[in-house]
C-alpha cells in the first residue's frame, strides 16, 4: 500500500475532513495509506514524523514558516531519499524541497512560473504592488482551464499546478480527487480523476443557507428578506441595525468550522446585522476595498489576523504595504477588531498558558501594525476542531456593541469616565502620569469635549481649581471610615455588579465586603470621583495594600479588593460609562493576574476592562508597555508628545567653575594638574571623577574639565511636562529638532558632523548648530552658505562639502509633525466618535525623527522577525566593546569578565530596534542568521578564531513586559545560550560553557544550567524591589536581594515557560562580574523613574551579596548616535548636575504647578532608592537637594502650596535616606527637616480648600 505523508502547517482542526476523504477513497477500492502531521510536529521532531517521512512514497507539505524547520525537514528528506515532494504555501527554503518527476520550484515559487504566465501576472495587477499574490493565486486557478493544452515537457509542471489547484479548493470532495491525481500521476495507479470543483476566493455567507453569495449586493439582498420583521417576528430591522463585516477563511467555512456561526449568532443576538465574507487570506484587502468600502458598516472584525495585505503570505514583512492599508481602513473609518480563534493551541493549552509565540505574532504583532483593537481570542482546538468558548462569544458581542454604540449614539446622551491614578496614596502622585500634565490635560478634555456637545457641567475656570478638587480625592491621611465620600456602593449593589465566581475569589483573600481599604460604614464601599455631567473623573484605587506590597508581590492567587473591583463594574454596570480612558501611563488594571495573552473569564483585567471601549493616552515612545494596555486591556491607544527638550546650560556652581577656568587656561604653564584640581571651585568635593590622571599635564587637565562642562551644558534634559492636544512653541522644540539632526540618516552624516567636516571649528559645532535650527527651521529664513558659515569661524578657503537643504528640510518636517499635536485632542474624540485611529510606530523622537510624529496614533511595535535591525547590532556591537574595554581598563588582573548581567527592557527594544540584544550577541560571539524571507531564525556562533577573545556569558535579566511582547527572540537567545553551552569549545575560551558545567557540578540538571533567561512568574509584573523602597518595607539590604531572586527566578525561553528556577539564578549572580544597561532615551534617565534600580540596580546588590563584594555597574547611551558608557556613579553625579538641581529643569516642572511638584517629589524616592541598592548617590547630592527644595523656605513653600504632599514626601524621604545610613547629615539639618515636616504635617491636617 502507497504512503501520502501530509504536513499541514496550523492544521488541527480539520481531521473530519480527511476521515471524509480517507471513507471517500476505499469507497472507491482505492488503497492507500494516508498519515497527517502539523507544524507542531515538526516543531518538537516528532519520531513518528521522521518515520512517516521515511515510508513516503510522496510527502506533501504546506504552511511551514519557521527555517529550522525546514532545515530539519530537508534532512529527513534527504536521509529518506523521498522521490516526490509537493511544497505550498511555504518559505523559499521549504518551496525548494519540491519535487515533483522533473519539476523544481525556484526562488520561492514564481520566478519558475512559465514566462507567458509571468507576463500575464504583471498585467493582471495593474500597477498595485499589494495585489501581486492576490494575481498570482487567482492566475494559477485560470491555469486550470489550460491545463490540457500544455505541452507534454510540461506535464511535471501540470502535476504540480493541478495538485495545487485541487488543495485550494478544501472540500472533501476536491481533496479526494487531489489524492487520487497524486496516485495516478506520480505513482502509476490507473485511476480516473473528475475534474476540479472550483470554490470562489471570495464570497459572503451565513449559517443559515448553504449558499454561498458572489458579492454583498446579493447576500444582503437575500439577508434583508430572510431577516424582514415582518416575516421574524421581534427581529431587528436589518436596514436600520448596524451592519458589522466579518472577514473569515474560506477553508474554515468550507470545511464546516462552528465558530464563525456561533460568532454571527452572537452579534445578532446583540441587535447586529452581519456581512460575513470568506476570503483564501491573500485576498482579504481585496474583499475590503472591493466590497467593504461599499457597504454603510459599523465595524469590521478579521476572524484571521495576519496583516491586511497579504495575509499568511505577508506576515513575513511586516508592514511592507503599511500606509496602503491604513488609507484603505482609514476611507471606511470604522473600528478594526481582531475576534481570532487561537487554530494553533489547544482549549487546556490556552488556558493554562495564554497565546504561544507564533499564534501571538499572528493575532497581535502583525494585525497592530494595521491599527487593529480589543483583540480577542475567541476559542481554540478542542477534539479537532475550532471552537469558541461562551464566554468569549459574549466577550465580543458585547466590545463590539459598545464601539457601534459610541457610532450610534448622540455625543449630549455619552456617559465618559476619565480615569487617574493614586499610588502609593499620600504622596502628592494623584492626578499624576509619565511626561504628562494630568490636571491641565483633564482640563483641555473636558472643554473639548463640551465643546463637542458632550454634556459637561461645572468644569472650573482654571487648571489650579481643577488641580485642587483633584487632591483632595487623595484621602491616604484620612482616618478611612470618616474619609470624605464621593461615590458610594451599598453591598447590595456590590453583589449585583460583581459576579459570583469572582466575588467569592476576592472574599478568599480579602474578607467579607467592604473589605479594609474603602469602606462606607459596615454596608458600602467608596469611590473617589469627581462629577462633571455625563462625564465623570475617577480615581483607580490601589492595587493593593499600602504599606503591605509582600500581599501584592508573592501570593500566587492575589486578586484585586473589593474597592478596585467595584470600582471599574461600578463605571460600566451602574454609572454605564460608555467608553473608559485611561489618562496617562499608566494605571494597574491592565497589569492584573491572569494570562499573559489571549484573557478569558478567569483573568482579572478582562473582568474589570471588557465591558466598553478602553481607550488609553501614552506617550509616543512607549509602545511596549502601551502593548500591554491594548492586549490586555482591550485599549485603542492615543499617543501623546513627550514634553519639549531643553540643553542644561551651566548654572550656579558650574558656571562659577567655567568662568574661573577661562582665568586659569591663560595660565596654565604655571600650576600642575593636581594643584589646579584643588584650587578651582568645587572639584575637588563635587567632582572626583575629574581629579588628575597620572602624569596627567595641566593643560590636558583643563581641556578634559572644559570637555565635561561643555557635555553639561549641552546635555538634553526635558523642559516641563507635556500637555495633552498642546504643540510646544516652535522655540521650545529646537532643542529636539537639533538633537534628531545630530542622527545620520540616510547615509548623511548627523548635523553636528557635518558641520564639523566643513570646517566650523569645535568650540563653535554647538552655537552653529543651535543658530541653525533657529533660523532655518523655526524661523524659515533663506539660506546664504557661506555667509552664515563665516559668523561661526569656518576658514574661507574650505569648500562646502555638505547640502543644508537636507537638514532644513528634514527639521522642518519635524516642526510640522510636533505642531500638530493638537490632533491628539481629535484623535480621542474622534474615538469616542466610534472611528478609526490611525496607527503609527511607538518610538523614540530623537532617534526616529520624523517617523516618530504625529502625535495622535495608535501605536504599535516593530516587526518581531528581525531583531537586531542591522543598524542596531552595530551600535550593540560597540556597546559591547566600550563595555568590555572598560572593565579591562579598571580591572585588577586585566581579564575579561566572565558574565555579565544584562537588563534587557521591551521598551529600550522598540525604541533601539533592538540595540541591546545586539550587545547580547557580541558579548556571546555571535551574529544574526537569515532565512530566504529575510528572518532571524538563529544567532550563529561566530567561531573562536574569529572572535579573538573568550565567549563572554550573559545573565539576562528580561522585563515582564520584554516576556510578553518578544517571545520569539526569547526562544532565539535560549537557543543561543543552549549551543554555546553544549559547543565544542575549551571552558577557559568559552564562559558560558564554564558556567553551565558548574552549575551542572552544583547539582543543577543540563536544562537548568543552561538557562540564561529570567523574570517573573507567567501573568506577572516587576521585579518588586522599587514596591520595598517606594512605601518603606524593608529593613536592610538583604530584604531588596531577597526580594529580586525571589520574585525573579523564573526562566524562560526554548519552551521553559516560567519554571520557577531561583537557585539556578543564585548561582550565576554569584558569578556576575559586570552589570549593564542600556539608557533608551532623553525622558527616562537613572533618576527619573524606579525601575532602573528595580532591575540593574538590583541585580548589582544581589550580585554583590553572592559573590561577597561589590559588583560593577554600568550604563550606556546611544541615543544621540553616540555611545556614551559611563558608572551608575558618573550618570547620578551628571544627572543630579544637569537636572535635579538644575534651575532650567525645576522651574520648567513648577510652571506645571501640581503636577510638577509631583515630579520633583517622586525624585527624592528615586535617589533613595538608587542609595539603597548601589550607594551611588553621594553625600553632595542629598546636601544640595535639601537646600534647594526643603532648606529654602521660598523653594519650599511654592511646593507645599502647589503639592503639600508631595513637599511632604521630599522632606520624608530626606529623613528615611538618614535613618538608613545613607546620607550622613549634621543633627542641625536633621532637627530642621523634622519641624519642616511636622509643619507639613499640621497643614495637611488642617488643609481646606475655598
Amino acid at each position: 500500500m502507497r504512503t501520502l505523508t501530509f504536513i499541514l502547517g496550523m492544521e488541527r482542526f480539520n481531521a473530519h475532513i480527511w476521515e471524509e476523504v480517507e471513507q471517500n477513497l476505499r469507497q472507491s477500492g482505492v488503497e492507500v495509506r494516508l498519515l497527517r502531521f502539523h507544524d507542531g510536529h515538526v516543531e518538537r521532531r516528532d519520531p513518528a514524523l521522521a518515520e512517516a517521512i521515511a515510508q513516503a512514497d510522496v510527502l506533501f507539505i504546506t504552511l511551514i514558516n519557521m527555517r529550522d524547520q525546514a532545515q530539519w525537514l530537508k534532512e529527513q528528506i534527504d536521509r529518506a531519499g523521498t522521490p516526490t515532494v509537493f511544497a505550498f504555501e511555504s518559505m523559499p527554503e521549504v518551496m525548494a524541497l519540491t519535487r515533483v518527476g522533473e519539476y523544481r520550484v525556484q526562488n520561492g515559487g514564481r520566478a519558475s512560473m512559465p514566462k507567458p504566465m509571468q507576463a500575464v501576472l504583471r498585467l493582471m495587477t495593474r500597477g498595485r504592488e499589494e495585489d501581486t499574490l492576490y494575481a498570482y493565486t487567482k492566475l494559477t486557478k485560470l491555469t486550470a482551464k489550460l491545463l490540457p493544452l500544455m505541452p507534454p515537457k510540461l506535464k511535471d509542471f501540470r502535476t504540480w499546478l493541478s495538485v495545487n489547484i485541487y488543495w485550494n479548493q478544501p472540500d472533501p470532495y476536491n481533496l479526494t480527487q487531489m489524492v487520487r491525481l497524486i496516485l495516478r500521476d506520480c505513482l502509476g495507479q490507473r485511476l480516473d480523476v473528475a475534474p476540479v470543483r472550483i470554490i470562489p476566493m471570495m464570497g459572503c455567507f451565513h449559517p443559515a443557507t448553504d449558499e454561498l453569495f458572489p458579492n454583498p449586493d446579493a447576500y444582503l439582498k437575500w439577508y434583508r428578506k430572510q431577516r424582514d420583521p415582518k416575516r421574524r417576528r421581534g427581529a431587528a430591522n436589518p436596514a436600520d441595525a448596524p451592519l458589522v463585516a466579518i472577514l473569515t477563511f474560506r477553508k474554515h467555512i468550507v470545511q464546516r468550522q462552528q465558530y464563525v456561526a456561533d460568532l454571527i449568532e452572537a452579534l445578532e443576538a446583540q441587535g447586529m446585522a452581519v456581512l460575513p465574507i470568506v476570503v483564501s487570506g491573500i485576498e482579504m484587502h481585496v474583499a475590503v476595498r472591493e466590497w467593504v468600502a461599499r457597504q454603510k458598516v459599523d465595524l469590521i472584525i478579521n476572524t484571521m489576523g495576519f496583516p491586511i495585505i497579504g495575509g499568511p503570505a505577508g506576515s513575513t514583512k511586516p508592514g511592507q504595504h503599511r500606509e496602503t492599508a491604513i488609507n484603505l481602513l482609514a476611507g471606511i473609518d470604522v473600528p478594526y477588531m481582531i475576534i481570532q480563534p487561537l487554530q494553533m493551541q489547544e482549549i487546556e493549552h490556552w488556558h493554562t498558558h495564554g497565546v504561544a509565540p507564533m499564534q501571538a505574532v499572528i493575532m497581535y504583532d502583525l494585525p497592530e501594525m494595521d491599527g487593529s483593537t480589543a483583540s480577542v481570542a475567541l476559542g481554540a482546538i478542542h477534539e479537532q476542531r475550532i471552537v469558541a468558548t461562551p464566554d468569549r462569544l459574549a466577550r465580543a458581542a458585547r466590545l463590539v456593541t459598545g464601539w457601534v454604540r459610541l457610532r450610534r449614539k448622540a455625543n449630549a446622551e455619552k456617559r465618559v469616565a476619565l480615569v487617574i491614578y493614586n499610588f502609593p496614596p499620600g504622596l502628592g502622585k494623584l492626578g499624576t502620569a509619565a511626561l504628562l500634565d494630568v490636571p491641565a490635560t483633564l482640563h483641555a478634555i473636558l472643554q473639548r469635549l463640551a465643546a463637542e456637545g458632550y454634556r459637561v457641567e461645572g468644569v472650573p475656570a482654571t487648571v489650579e481649581e481643577l488641580a485642587r478638587q483633584i487632591a483632595a480625592l487623595d484621602v491616604a491621611d484620612e482616618p478611612q471610615t470618616l474619609a470624605s465620600t464621593r461615590t458610594v456602593v451599598p453591598l447590595a449593589e456590590y453583589h449585583a455588579i460583581v459576579p459570583a465566581p469572582h466575588a467569592e475569589r476576592i472574599d478568599r483573600k480579602w474578607g467579607s465586603p467592604p473589605g479594609e481599604i474603602a469602606p462606607h460604614g459596615r454596608d458600602a464601599i467608596r469611590l473617589d470621583t469627581l462629577s462633571f455631567g455625563n462625564v465623570i473623573v475617577a480615581v483607580q484605587p490601589p492595587m493593593g495594600v499600602p504599606g503591605d506590597p509582600m500581599r501584592l508581590l508573592f501570593d500566587r492567587d492575589f486578586t484585586p479588593h473589593h474597592q478596585y473591583v467595584a470600582f471599574y463594574r461600578w463605571l460600566t454596570q451602574r454609572w454605564r460609562a460608555d467608553a473608559i480612558v485611561h489618562v496617562g501611563m499608566h494605571g494597574t488594571a491592565e497589569w492584573m493576574p491572569g494570562l499573559q495573552l489571549g484573557l478569558t473569564e478567569n483573568c482579572w483585567p478582562d473582568l474589570l476592562l471588557g465591558d466598553a471601549p478602553h481607550l488609553y493616552l501614552y506617550p509616543l515612545n512607549n509602545p511596549a508597555e502601551a502593548a500591554i494596555a491594548r492586549r490586555r486591556g482591550y485599549a485603542t491607544i492615543i499617543s501623546h508628545l513627550t514634553p519639549p527638550y531643553a540643553r542644561a546650560g551651566l548654572y550656579r556652581q558650574l558656571a562659577i567653575l567655567r568662568a574661573e577656568m577661562e582665568q586659569y587656561e591663560a595660565r596654565s604653564n604655571d600650576y600642575d594638574a593636581h594643584t589646579l584640581y584643588e584650587r578651582l571651585p568645587f572639584l575637588s568635593s563635587q567632582f572626583p571623577d575629574l581629579a588628575p590622571l597620572p602624569g596627567e599635564a595641566a593643560d590636558a587637565f583643563l581641556r578634559r574639565v572644559r570637555r565635561y562642562l561643555d557635555d553639561v551644558e549641552q546635555r538634553l534634559i526635558l523642559d516641563g511636562l507635556h500637555i495633552f492636544g498642546k504643540a510646544p512653541a516652535p522655540d521650545r522644540a529646537a532643542a529636539l529638532i537639533e538633537a534628531a539632526l545630530d542622527v545620520s540618516r540616510e547615509g548623511r552624516l548627523g548635523l553636528a558632523s557635518a558641520l564639523r567636516g566643513v570646517g566650523v571649528p569645535e568650540t563653535q559645532i554647538a552655537q552653529a548648530r543651535a543658530d541653525f535650527v533657529r533660523r532655518f527651521i523655526i524661523e524659515r529664513q533663506t539660506l546664504h552658505l557661506d555667509e552664515w558659515l563665516s559668523t561661526f569661524g569656518r576658514p574661507a578657503d574650505v569648500g562646502v562639502l555638505f547640502d543644508p537643504q537636507f537638514y532644513i528640510d528634514y527639521g522642518r518636517a519635524m516642526l510640522d509633525g510636533l505642531l500638530q499635536a493638537p490632533g491628539e485632542l481629535d484623535a480621542l474624540i474622534h474615538a469616542l466618535d466610534g472611528g478609526y485611529v490611525h496607527p503609527a510606530p511607538g518610538a523614540d523622537p530623537v532617534r526616529a525623527g520624523v517617523a516618530a510624529l504625529p502625535s495622535g496614533r495608535n501605536i504599535h511595535s516593530i516587526d518581531p522577525w528581525r531583531l537586531p535591525s542591522d543598524a542596531a547590532l552595530v551600535r550593540g556591537q560597540q556597546m559591547a566593546e566600550r563595555l568590555l574595554e572598560q572593565h579591562l581598563q579598571h580591572s585588577s588582573n586585566g581579564a575579561y569578565p566572565q558574565m555579565i548581567a544584562l537588563t534587557l527592557w521591551a521598551l529600550d527594544t522598540i525604541k533601539t530596534e533592538g540595540e541591546s540584544i545586539g550587545a547580547v550577541l557580541a558579548l556571546v560571539g555571535a551574529r544574526p542568521e537569515r532565512d530566504g524571507q529575510g528572518k532571524i531564525w538563529r544567532y550563529d556562533l561566530i567561531p573562536l578564531e574569529e572572535l579573538r577573545r573568550p565567549r563572554i556569558d550573559v545573565l539576562l535579566d528580561v522585563s515582564a513586559i520584554f516576556r510578553d511582547t518578544f517571545q520569539i527572540s526569547l526562544d532565539l537567545l535560549d537557543d543561543l545560550f543552549r549551543r554555546a553551552a553544549e559547543a565544542d569549545e575549551p571552558p577557559e575560551r568559552n564562559f558560558v560553557r564554564a558556567h553551565a558545567l558548574e552549575q551542572q557540578a552544583r547539582g543543577l540538571s543540563w536544562e537548568q544550567a543552561t538557562a540564561r533567561i529570567f523574570t517573573q512568574a507567567p501573568g506577572r509584573y516587576g521585579t518588586g524591589v522599587d514596591e520595598l523602597v517606594e512605601e518603606g518595607q524593608w529593613q536592610n539590604t538583604h530584604d531588596l536581594a531577597d526580594m529580586y531572586v525571589r520574585r525573579n527566578g523564573y526562566a524562560y525561553g526554548g519552551g521553559r515557560g516560567g519554571q520557577e528556577a531561583a537557585e539556578a539564578l543564585r548561582g550565576l549572580l554569584g558569578a556576575v562580574d559586570h552589570v549593564f544597561q542600556a539608557i533608551d532615551s532623553v525622558e527616562y534617565g537613572l533618576t527619573d523613574m524606579q525601575h532602573y534600580y528595580g532591575h540593574s540596580g538590583a541585580i548589582r546588590l544581589a550580585a554583590g551579596r553572592e559573590r561577597g563584594g561589590d559588583v560593577p555597574l554600568s550604563y550606556a547611551e546611544t541615543h544621540t548616535g553616540v555611545v556614551r558608557i559611563g558608572s551608575a556613579d558618573q550618570f547620578i553625579r551628571l544627572e543630579a548636575r544637569t537636572k535635579l538641581l538644575n534651575p532650567r529643569w525645576y522651574e520648567a516642572m513648577l510652571q506645571h504647578g501640581y503636577a510638577g511638584a509631583a515630579e520633583i517629589g517622586n525624585r527624592f524616592t528615586y535617589l533613595l532608592g538608587w542609595s539603597a541598592t548601589t550607594g551611588a548617590v553621594e553625600k553632595w547630592v542629598y546636601d544640595q537637594m535639601a537646600e534647594t527644595f526643603v532648606l529654602d523656605e521660598a523653594m519650599r513653600e511654592r511646593l507645599a502650596q502647589a503639592n503639600p504632599r508631595a513637599a511632604r514626601n521630599a522632606v520624608a524621604r530626606l529623613l528615611e535616606s538618614h535613618g538608613r545610613g545613607l546620607w550622613q547629615a549634621d543633627d542641625e539639618t536633621i532637627e530642621r527637616l523634622q519641624m519642616i515636616y511636622a509643619d507639613l504635617e499640621d497643614r495637611l491636617e488642617g488643609v481646606t480648600f475655598p
